[in-house]
């Protein structure tokens, strides 16, 4: 007598059969897939190692001068272009030591308008409206300093009867003291000397850290191309009357 426990049962073994078949599927589909991963993988190792076999036989096959001329063919592109990246970043190197006092400059106005003066002080604000409880309050006064700046953070957007209006966003507000004639006046003080040096220093480094780099490439290039023609016999040579003796 089949009873509703027993069908129940039978319900559980079905379905428990039905997951174990499709564990035991994906697993066999993942094997599959990871063994034909594998064997592309080998066929295109093996297939790259064959092409290269084949070019080694065709070029040994070739005549010492033609020989010569596919060395030449392969490594003149290679070395012409080595030789132009050296001599653009000798060229970089050059302008970068020319240029010091622009560049320098340059790095101290940065440090200046980036804020990076100790004296330099900064006051969030909200919003405008932030801003002008700020006056009501006598919140925007700093003992000894004075604000020299309003810089907009971004504003965002907000619906107004219905429509989209750009309102001001938040603000930095920025001090200076009082006897300091501008914020970029800070572009000449000690601190900015030190900053301007401690970057100029470290970007000519770079540079030339590169330039080395690519002469070093072009060397190893010339080498390559030099020790692959000494390999090569001239016809002279294999016509040559000497004849290596052979040992008894």
């Amino acid at each position: 007598m089949i009873t509703l426990k027993h069908m129940q049962t039978e319900s559980h073994h079905i379905k428990q059969d039905q997951t174990d078949t499709f564990v035991d599927v994906d697993e066999a589909l993942t094997e599959r897939i990871q063994q034909e991963a594998i064997a592309h993988q080998s066929s295109a190792q093996n297939k790259s190692e064959q092409a290269e076999l084949d070019r080694q036989a065709d070029f040994d096959d070739l005549f010492p001068s033609e020989k010569r001329l596919a060395i030449e063919r392969h490594y003149t592109p290679i070395i012409q272009k080595l030789a132009k990246q050296h001599e653009e970043l000798c060229d970089q190197v050059a302008e970068f030591e020319d240029n010091q006092l622009r560049y320098r400059a340059e790095f101290q106005a940065r440090f200046a308008y980036d804020l990076q003066h100790r004296d330099v002080k900064t006051v969030d604000c909200a919003g405008e409206h932030h801003f002008n409880e700020m006056i009501k309050t006598g919140g925007l006064h700093i003992e000894g300093y004075k604000l020299v700046e309003k810089r907009s953070l971004g504003g965002h957007i907000q619906m107004v009867n219905g429509a989209a209006v750009s309102t001001p966003g938040s603000s930095k507000l920025v001090y200076i003291p009082v006897d300091v004639e501008s914020l970029m006046s800070y572009a000449h003080s000690s601190e900015a000397h030190n900053y301007s040096q401690e970057l100029y220093d470290a970007e000519l480094q770079r540079l030339i850290s590169r330039r080395k780099k690519a002469a070093v490439g072009l060397t190893e290039a010339k080498r390559a191309a030099r020790t692959a023609l000494d390999s090569i016999p001239t016809f002279e040579q294999l016509i040559s009357d000497v004849v290596k003796r052979a040992k008894k």
